[in-house]
């Protein structure tokens, strides 16, 4: 008799349990659907993750959710819902296409195209997304000024071409032209730049890149080789990337180890970070660079970025070793100032200002650089 009131009263805390849990249930239910309809999304969003803290966890909460802070701007934080019902349900068509379209806008092209292969319909706002594409194409040029005789302004031009191979997989290729004048000689330097993008696994990409140049100088020709292998972790309202560079320019061996970190600190493009320390091995003396750069938004299609580089950048290689600073002489230190404008829909232009303080790799002596490059880049 005892046991059947023990079990009675064990059933009965149990069916209480579950129609509390039921009650929240459909309660969360009625008023995050009233909040969507009423389009009160700033409201929707505090009252849902204080229903997500509370326990009532469920897929159209977090769909609900995600489509507020996307209305709003706010994609990292809709990325964090979209993932978290992606970990379960990785078909969900509603949560793939919205981390689709937030990928794109957080610039992370790769993540998105991987993101692509799982819609059923391939048509995400109004554009096809197609296997194979031309992602983009453009050139840059720009002039290097400095403050002594014994160097003359050098120029720098690239043209280059992005392209999809899979919806895991693209390529970036640049051609590349360096000209320095140096005492009565000049260097000479084409080149050829190629990056590969591979995304196994939603968030993770792996990094291949070479950068061949050819140098001219004082009758010597030197074939340089670079070569790089990374891999980027790609979270919600962040970026987590490591590397390393082997490169043999001119005689000179260096490996370079990098570990980048990119926040985006309002959730999208309108305020940003990028931080990456560097350690740098030439021919076996060790030194460390850190680069620091802040990008926003100001008003619409315009955007401004800010960074300072601190360290001896002596055949330093940047942006996964598109560019190469094998210059005659050693920099000290560098200020970059960015500038984009989005022209109609798919038209960037670029412009930026660079200030160097450079020292000669023989003699010593100290100097001033200043460059000014503009580029155009047309996005299909």
């Amino acid at each position: 008799m005892g046991n059947r009131l023990k079990l009675t009263a064990l059933l009965l805390i149990v069916f209480v349990t579950i129609g509390k849990a039921q009650t929240g249930f459909q309660q969360t239910d009625s008023i995050s659907l009233s909040l969507y309809n009423s389009a009160e999304w700033q409201k929707l969003i505090i009252f849902g993750k204080d229903a997500l803290a509370k326990g009532d966890d469920f897929p159209l909460l977090r769909l609900r959710i995600g489509y507020a802070s996307f209305v709003r701007g706010n994609f990292s934080d809709a990325l964090v819902q979209y993932n978290k019902i992606l970990e379960t349900d990785q078909f969900n068509q509603i949560a793939l296409y919205y981390a689709y379209l937030c990928n794109v806008y957080l610039n992370r092209l790769e993540d998105a195209g991987f993101l692509a292969k799982r819609l059923e319909d391939k048509t995400v706002a109004g554009k096809k997304v197609n296997r194979f594409s031309l992602l983009s194409a453009g050139a840059e040029t720009g002039i290097k000024f400095t403050n002594i005789y014994e160097r003359g302004n050098s120029s720098y031009s690239r043209a280059f071409v992005d392209m999809r191979l899979g919806y895991g997989l693209s390529l970036s290729q640049s051609f590349t032209y360096f000209n320095q004048p140096i005492h009565n000689d000049n260097i000479e330097q084409p080149g050829y730049y190629a990056k590969v993008n591979y995304t196994p696994f939603r968030k993770i990409n792996i990094i291949g890149a070479y950068h061949y140049m050819r140098s001219n100088l004082r009758q010597l020709v030197y074939q340089n080789n670079v070569g790089l292998l990374g891999l980027r972790y790609a979270d919600a309202g962040s970026d987590l990337q490591g590397d390393f560079i082997l490169s043999q320019i001119g005689d000179e061996k260096t490996r370079q180890y990098n570990l980048k970190f990119t926040k985006y600190l309002t959730g999208n493009l309108n305020f940003y970070s990028i931080s990456r320390l560097t350690l740098m091995d030439v021919l076996s003396n060790e030194n460390l660079v850190f680069h620091q750069l802040i990008g926003f938004k100001p008003i619409r299609n315009l955007w401004f970025e800010e960074g300072v580089t601190f360290g001896n950048q002596y055949n330093y290689a940047e942006a996964d070793g598109q560019y190469i600073y094998n210059g005659f002489d050693k920099t000290k230190f560098k200020i970059v100032s960015n500038c984009y404008f989005l022209l109609k829909q798919h038209i960037l232009l670029g412009l930026n200002y660079t200030f160097e303080r450079k020292s000669d790799n023989i003699f010593k002596f100290n100097y001033l650089q200043h460059s000014i490059n503009g580029g155009i880049t047309w996005n299909f």
